[in-house]
C-alpha cells in the first residue's frame, strides 16, 4: 500500500507569468510603418527644419554682416554676433538635455514584444533621424565652409569669432554630435534586434559618433592655429594650413552612417523571411483529389 503525498501550497511549484501581448498599433489610414505622415514624417520634418535654420542665419548675416560684423571691438558685434555664441550652445545644450532624456524615459516604458509592422515603423524613423543627422553633416562640414573660406580669403579679421564661424562652430558642429548620439539611443531602445544590449556597442555608431567629436575637437585646435597666427596678417591662412589636414579623418569617420543603412536594410530583409514563413504555416493545407485522373 503506497501513501501518495499532496504538495501543500507552499510546495508548489510557481506559475509562469503570462508572455506579454504583442504591441500592435492601431492602424491609421495615412499613418502606417512607411506613410509620409507616419514612419517618414521625422524624415521629412527634420531635414526642413535643419535647412531651414541654416537658410535664416545665412539670411542673418547677409543683413547685418557688413553694419556690424566686421569689427569686433564694437558694441554691435559683442550684441549682434558674439551673444549668438550663448544662444546657439545654450539652444543646443537644452535641447541635447530634452531630447535624449525623452529617449531614455520612454524607451523604458514600451512593450517588450512588438509586432514586424510596428519595428518597419520605428526603422523608418530611425532612417529620417539618419537622413537628419546626414543633413546636419552637409551642412557643418560644406554649406558653412565653403562661406567660410570665402569670408576669410577676403578679410583680415581681428578675432576667431567671426560671423562665419559662430554658426558653423557653436550651433551645426555640436548639434551633430547630439544629432549622432541621439540616434544611437533611439536605435537602442527602440531597434532591439539590431542594437540591442546584447549586440555589443555597433562599429557603425562607433564611427559616426567619433567623426562628430573628432570635428569638435579639432575645430578648436584648428582655431588655436588661426588665432597663435593672427598677428602674421594676411599670411594667416598660409601658417595655419597644417590645421586643416585632420578634417580628412573626420570625412572618413563619417562614412559610418553608410553602414547604419546597411545593418537595418538586413534586419528588413529578415522581417520579410519571417512574415513569408508565417504566412506559409497558416496556410490551409491541400485536400487530395476524389476525381479520377483524366
Amino acid at each position: 500500500m503506497t501513501e501518495q503525498l499532496t504538495p501543500t501550497a507552499g510546495q508548489q511549484a510557481p506559475e509562469r507569468p503570462a508572455a506579454p501581448a504583442v504591441y500592435d498599433p492601431p492602424d491609421i489610414p495615412g499613418k502606417g510603418p512607411t506613410d509620409w505622415g507616419g514612419g517618414w514624417k521625422w524624415g521629412l520634418i527634420s531635414p526642413l527644419i535643419l535647412l531651414a535654420l541654416a537658410v535664416a542665419i545665412r539670411v542673418y548675416q547677409a543683413w547685418a554682416v557688413f553694419p556690424w560684423g566686421l569689427d569686433s571691438s564694437t558694441t554691435q558685434f559683442f550684441w549682434m554676433w558674439r551673444m549668438l555664441v550663448v544662444a546657439f550652445l545654450l539652444g543646443v545644450g537644452i535641447f541635447t538635455v530634452l531630447w535624449w532624456r525623452w529617449i531614455l524615459n520612454t524607451g523604458r516604458d514600451l512593450p517588450q514584444r512588438f509586432s514586424r509592422r510596428e519595428e518597419v515603423r520605428r526603422i523608418a524613423v530611425f532612417w529620417g533621424l539618419i537622413g537628419a543627422t546626414s543633413v546636419n553633416l552637409y551642412i557643418e562640414a560644406s554649406f558653412w565652409p565653403n562661406e567660410d573660406g570665402a569670408f576669410h580669403q577676403t578679410l583680415v579679421r581681428d578675432t576667431a569669432f567671426t560671423v562665419a564661424h559662430i554658426p558653423m562652430f557653436y550651433l551645426f558642429f555640436p548639434l551633430g554630435v547630439t544629432l549622432a548620439v541621439g540616434t544611437y539611443l533611439y536605435g537602442r531602445t527602440r531597434i532591439p534586434a539590431v542594437y540591442g544590449a546584447d549586440k555589443g556597442f555597433p562599429w557603425s555608431f562607433f564611427l559616426l559618433i567619433s567623426a562628430t567629436v573628432t570635428e569638435v575637437a579639432q575645430v578648436a585646435m584648428n582655431e588655436w592655429g588661426h588665432s597663435v597666427n593672427l598677428g602674421n596678417a594676411g599670411a594667416e591662412e598660409f601658417f595655419a594650413v597644417w590645421f586643416h589636414w585632420p578634417f580628412v579623418l573626420y570625412g572618413w569617420l563619417a562614412g559610418g552612417i553608410f553602414a547604419l543603412w546597411g545593418e537595418t536594410i538586413l534586419r528588413l530583409y529578415a522581417i520579410e523571411d519571417e512574415e513569408a514563413a508565417d504566412a506559409r504555416d497558416t496556410a490551409p493545407a491541400p485536400q487530395p483529389s476524389t476525381s479520377a485522373p483524366v
